[in-house]
């Protein structure tokens, strides 16, 4: 069972020379993974009488093309269950013309929202979405490896504006926070063409994080970063781990 969200691209969404900001694709995937599952009666706002919400653990971007101003985009999106233990979902972002611009897939946990403990899906989802007819997911989300150095650090204090619903940080704004943390040449020459994300902790209203990030060797006159993203106020393990590839700009259309 597939779902597709129609989008038009709008000014505030982009940045310079008029592409779709980074944050803002991880953003698209969301609303589209939220909506079909408010048609499934599974969103958060339904799970929330319940004690339950979706929590992500981890995100696989690869960018081929940026969205422009004004362009008009379809996500689609599919999802299937895991072991009973978690789903897997899988988007595709396609211009008018079904060219594939944007392919992802994230992987959701079910939780508790009192103990922060995952639960089993069948007890908990209707039967009907756990009967084995959904289109299929492969599960290659791989491990990020670990920095070996903490370099390029960047601290940020979490607004109110970064929560969402549960009041946690929206799981756009750790990807924005690790960008951010790249090197200032690279951050004005290129663009990321592929963002892995391994959720690993929270942060909340008020918390200081720190990114740090760790320039690897690049290919193709890219460069490729680890990033460790530490909740200063709670234990000595960063609540996220990013790998990020960049090109350089050009590589990418632009207006």
């Amino acid at each position: 069972m597939q779902y597709e969200n129609r989008i038009v691209v709008q000014y505030a969404e982009t940045g310079i020379q008029a592409r779709l900001k980074p944050g803002m694709v991880l953003n698209y995937l969301q609303d589209a993974a939220t909506d079909h599952c408010a048609e499934l009666g599974i969103s958060g706002i339904d799970l929330l009488p319940r004690n339950l919400a979706w929590v992500v653990y981890r995100y696989h971007l690869r960018i081929h093309r940026y969205p422009l101003w004004k362009q008009k985009l379809l996500v689609r999106t599919w999802r299937q269950p895991a072991n009973n233990l978690y789903e897997l979902r899988q988007f595709d972002v396609l211009d008018e013309a079904g060219g594939l611009m944007i392919r992802a897939k994230s992987a959701w946990i079910l939780t508790r929202l009192d103990t922060r403990r995952p639960v089993r899906l069948k007890p908990n989802m209707p039967e009907h979405i756990m009967n084995g007819h959904q289109a299929p997911v492969e599960n290659d989300l791989a491990e990020i490896p670990e920095q070996t150095a903490l370099e390029n650090a960047r601290s940020f204090m979490v607004r109110m504006h970064d929560l969402d619903y549960n009041r946690h940080v929206n799981n756009s704004i750790y990807a924005i926070w690790a960008l951010e943390s790249v090197p200032r040449d690279t951050a004005e020459a290129c663009l990321p063409a592929e963002i892995a994300i391994q959720y690993q902790g929270e942060a909340l209203f008020g918390d200081r994080v720190t990114a740090y990030t760790q320039e690897l060797a690049g290919a193709n006159g890219g460069k490729d970063f680890l990033h460790a993203i530490y909740n200063n106020g709670g234990a000595n393990a960063p609540i996220t781990r990013l790998f990020t590839r960049w090109q350089p700009a050009g590589n990418f259309p632009g207006v």
